[in-house]
């Protein structure tokens, strides 16, 4: 039985997704899809309303199993940190209304379940993520050739993640 994943890197003005299909745990994956959301221009909350709206295309054109995040890291400012939540809480909410399975993990996890280490930089995060998607196959070339965005690494970085977090598949 097949999984699909669909790693989301929430922000207030730019959110990245990813979807990837994994045929079963342990087996390489495929990224079949990945984007970027821009509700930079919209003032709140029409942003929160552009990131719901969106990420629910991208969920409804590619249905998952499950659906991965970030979870709040305290170091930011309260400002930015409200935002965030903001925004981690309409994507919640859209987990919920379509009954999509929800993951989170820590930032530091995420980066330590790529890189190998939990303070991991972007750039070492992006190395690291090559490797890992370069080592599953051909159809991943395509999506390593272009100059990823910060927000669809890190999107795809929280998918592979829950795609090799074992404890997804126990209770699936």
């Amino acid at each position: 039985m097949g999984y699909r994943i669909l790693g989301v890197d929430p922000g207030s003005r730019l959110t990245g997704w990813a979807v990837l299909d994994l045929p079963s745990f342990g087996k390489p994956f495929d990224i079949i899809s990945c984007g970027l959301i821009d509700a930079g221009k919209n003032k709140f909350p029409s942003n929160l309303g552009k990131i719901y709206d969106e990420l629910k295309e991208v969920a409804l054109q590619y249905p998952p199993d499950i659906m991965s995040l970030e979870s709040v890291f305290s170091g930011i400012n309260p400002s930015s940190l409200i935002k965030l939540s903001q925004a981690r809480g309409v994507i919640c909410l859209l987990s919920s209304a379509l009954n999509i399975k929800l993951k989170e993990y820590s930032p530091r996890f995420v980066k330590k379940s790529i890189s190998g280490y939990g303070d991991a930089d972007k750039s070492q995060m992006k190395d690291a993520l090559k490797l890992i998607c370069a080592s599953n196959g051909a159809n991943v070339t395509e999506f390593l050739n272009q100059n990823l965005d910060d927000n669809i690494s890190d999107a795809l970085s929280i998918a592979v993640c829950c795609a090799t977090d074992m404890a997804n598949f126990v209770s699936i």
